[in-house]
Parts: C-alpha cells; structure tokens; sequence
C-alpha cells in the first residue's frame, strides 16, 4: 500500500514538472505542495501558500462541490481566475484539475492569455533591430547606450560611432550652421525633464546642400531609467510643405497682382495723359520733373507687367524650335547693355541643329532676359558672364549661366525664389519667382549655387518636350 502511494505521489510530481504550461500540486485545502518551473517564473504564489486566496466566492463554492464529489478521480475547469503575474499584471485564466482519490491532491494546470504569455528577449531585440525608425537609449547623463541598425539611414554612421557618444556632440555635429544650437538643445532636455516627453521637428544642416528635417521624439522610460529617442526623417514631407507654401504664395501673388492692376491702371492712364499734355507746352524746369513722372509712371507700368506675369494663365503656344538659336537671340538683345557696362559674354555653342526641343519659346525668351538681367546687375565692369549648353543624361537639355558677380550668402539662395525677396533697391522680387513658375509650368527644372564675392550660376534644366514631360508629370501625379 506505502509502493502504490509512493507510486501515485511520484507520478503526479513527474506530471506537474513535465507539464508544458504552468503547474501546481495542491492539497485539498488548497495548499501547495509542488511547483514546476514555468509557474514559478510566471506567477508570485509559490509553495505553502493558499491556492484558494485566488478564488472568487463563487470559485470556492464550485472548489467545495468539486472536493466533496465521492468520485475517485475526477476532472474539473476553473474560469476566469485572477492570477498576478511577476510583472505585476493581472491575468484573468483558465485552470484545468485533476484530483487523484489516492493521494487525495489534485494537479491545477493554467491556460494563460497572450498578455501573460511573455516573448522571448530576442523577439524584443528583433523589433529593436529592424524598427523602421532610429531609435536611441540614452541615459540620464546623456550617453548614448544604444542605437539601432537605422542611425545609418539619418546620420551614415556606424552603431560603434553613435554607441558612448553624448547625444548632445550628434546633435551640435548636425546643426553647425545654427547659431542658437546650444540653447534649443537645453530648452528640449528641460522639457523632456519636465513632462517626461517632447516631440518636435528639427532642421539638421551639415552644409548649404545635405538639409534634413528629422521628427524627434523623447520619453523617460521608469523601468530602464533611460531615455528613449526615436528619429524619423520628414525631409521629403518638409519640402512639399514647402512647396506648396510656395505655390499658395504665387496664387496669392497672382490674385493681388490682378486686383492691383485693375486698380492702378485706369488713374495711372490718366495720369500719362496729362503729363504728354503738359510736356506739349513746358519749359524749363517744368519739363524736366515732368520727364522725371513720365519715367516713374513708366517703371510702375513695368512692375504691374511683371506682377500681371504671375497672375495670367499659361499659354500654349508651343512650337519646335532650337534652343541654341534661341540664346543666341537673346544674348544679340543683350549685347549693347553688356558693351556699355563692359561685361565679356562666353558663348560658344556648336550645337544648334542638335538642340530641338518643342516648347514655349516667347516664355523661355523671358525667362532667359530674366536670367541674364540679374547676372548683369550683380557684376562690376569687367565681369563676364559664361554660358555653357549641353545634351544631359534624360534627353533634357542643361544651360548653366556663371556670372563673376558678388555672389549670395546662404539665407539669399535659400530666398531668391520667394516673392518679393530682392537685394537690389529698386527691385520688385518678382522676377526669379516667374522663371520658377514659368520652367515648372514647361516641366523644366531651375537650380543655383553660389559663393559670395566669387560669383553665382545658374542652372536650367529643358525637356525636349513640354507636351509629353506635363503629361507624364499629371499622369504620376494622378497615381
């Protein structure tokens, strides 16, 4: 009789702990006697304590029905039962018993829901890993402590590069050209340290030509006492803000522009009138203010002209022509202006027959006068203007036109586009946001690059067909 209890006894202890899910032997009283692993690491009962402390009124009822059941060996199902993980969460699960008559102790085996079924640390690592944005811990002394495989994507650097740095050397290396770096770094930790959490969007410029705009956002993590950093980069998302900032600019340019010139003209006609009525009987000094109005009034039909430019919708007057012969046309207008102020103008082009394109050549006639203007007026005399087309890669034709004029700082280059934005005194800043709209309108392309006091070049990018280059631009567009 001792054999056979030894037996069941051993046999119910080998079931507990080989039991794929977490498991308890239990007296009748509810105490518990043996423990496999998988409980133990799961739950904060362990041996000796009460199992029955976990029941609900009703599950002690149902506990009782089940022990004074006269059957030798019976099975039961506990629901819902309230168990307290070791990470301090509440997990609501099933319990399946097996009572044994002999050794008078039932076998409680849990079925537990997923938000109690812990993942492996490398599933953790894997989400880490491959996130699909950069993340970093960094701890309270602002060392960074890891980062994962993305810091390559945002900064091209190594995890060895990143991994021990301060945060604040990543973030003074990318803001070189921020002169107020330092302070908005302190405002960000004193936030962060404030409410436990920031997000905002920063502007990184490592040089005038490599411009990020990363999404930055920082929490306090109580369990690891770290800081956790996540960066995306909204670069692209920043420049179509910026774009369409820009052409709700230029719609707003052209509905003043309209407004302006419908009031402006009718008093501006009259006003014309009677000065040539004036001029007719003048004498002396009388005649010359007289031409001084006469030559304002013109200068402000000039300017409406301009304005008028932004506003009228394009016409399509395509033709196909050569866009060599059409510079040179235009430089034949320029010609005299550039004999007068002694500038040199280098332009040797051989391809005439070779550069055909089909597009709008009253408005790359303007934009050209355009171009060349403003490389006029930034040169002293003596300056020389150099002009240079050829063949690029995507069957587009590329005119780079190079003054030796004093140049642009960063924030001009950045502005020169911007409606209204001039240097020059009597400048209007209308001039470059036409040529903008005009190549955009004809699916060319216009770039700048400049040095100060060294000199500016711009540079112009022409389909060979308009027609096809919008079509395919409002076919993408539409997908």
């Amino acid at each position: 009789m001792i054999d056979q209890l030894d037996n069941v006894n051993e046999s119910m202890s080998l079931f507990v702990e080989d039991n794929r899910n977490p498991c308890i032997l239990v007296s009748m009283d509810g105490v518990i006697t043996h423990t496999n692993s998988l409980f133990e690491n799961k739950f904060t009962l362990k041996r000796n304590d009460n199992f029955l402390s976990l029941l609900t009124r009703h599950g002690l009822r149902r506990w009782n029905d089940f022990k004074t059941d006269s059957t030798e060996t019976k099975v039961g199902l506990f629901e819902n039962l309230v168990m307290l993980s070791k990470g301090n969460v509440e997990c609501l699960c099933k319990a399946h018993v097996f009572y044994s008559s002999s050794r008078n102790a039932a076998t409680i085996t849990f079925v537990l829901p997923a938000v109690c079924d812990e993942l492996p640390d490398s599933a953790y690592v894997g989400c880490f890993t491959n996130a699909n944005r950069t993340i970093l811990m960094v701890d309270n002394e602002g060392v960074i402590v890891d980062v994962n495989n993305r810091v390559k994507d945002i900064f091209n650097l190594t995890r060895s590069a990143v991994i021990g740095k301060r945060i604040q050397t990543i973030y003074r290396k990318f803001n070189t050209q921020k002169s107020d770096g330092e302070s908005k770094y302190a405002e960000y930790i004193k936030a962060l340290k404030t409410y436990g959490e920031v997000l905002f969007t920063e502007r990184f410029e490592n040089n005038p030509n490599d411009i990020q705009f990363l999404e930055i956002h920082a929490v306090y993590n109580n369990d690891s006492d770290m800081y956790i950093v996540e960066l995306q980069d909204r670069t692209e998302i920043e420049m179509l803000r910026r774009q369409l900032d820009h052409s709700g600019s230029l719609s707003t340019v052209g509905q003043m522009a309209a407004s302006i010139a419908h009031e402006i003209r009718n008093p501006m006609t009259t006003l014309k009138g009677f000065v040539q009525l004036m001029e007719v009987t003048a004498t002396g000094d009388t005649a010359k203010y007289l031409q001084v109005v006469d030559d304002e009034l013109q200068r402000m039909e000039s300017i409406l002209k301009e304005m008028l430019m932004l506003s009228k919708p394009s016409e399509e007057k395509n033709s196909e022509f050569s866009l060599g012969v059409l510079i040179t046309k235009v430089l034949e207008i320029m010609k005299p202006k550039a004999m007068f102020e002694s500038i040199h103008i280098d332009w040797h082009d051989a391809s005439f027959c070779n550069s055909m394109i089909y597009s709008n050549a009253d408005k790359l006639k303007q934009v050209l006068l355009n171009i060349f203007k403003n490389a006029f007026e930034a040169m002293e005399p003596g300056g020389v203007l150099t002009l240079k087309l050829k063949k690029a890669e995507n069957d587009s034709f590329q005119l780079t036109v190079s003054d030796t004029g004093k140049g642009m700082s960063t924030v001009q280059i950045q502005s020169i586009f911007m409606p209204f934005f001039t240097s020059k005194p009597e400048g209007t800043g209308l001039g470059l946001p036409f040529v903008l709209k005009t190549m955009e309108d004809l699916g060319g392309a216009i770039a700048v690059t400049s040095k100060p006091d060294e000199g500016t070049t711009f540079t112009l990018a022409f389909p060979q067909n308009c027609l096809e280059q919008k079509t395919s631009f409002q076919h993408n567009s539409a997908n």
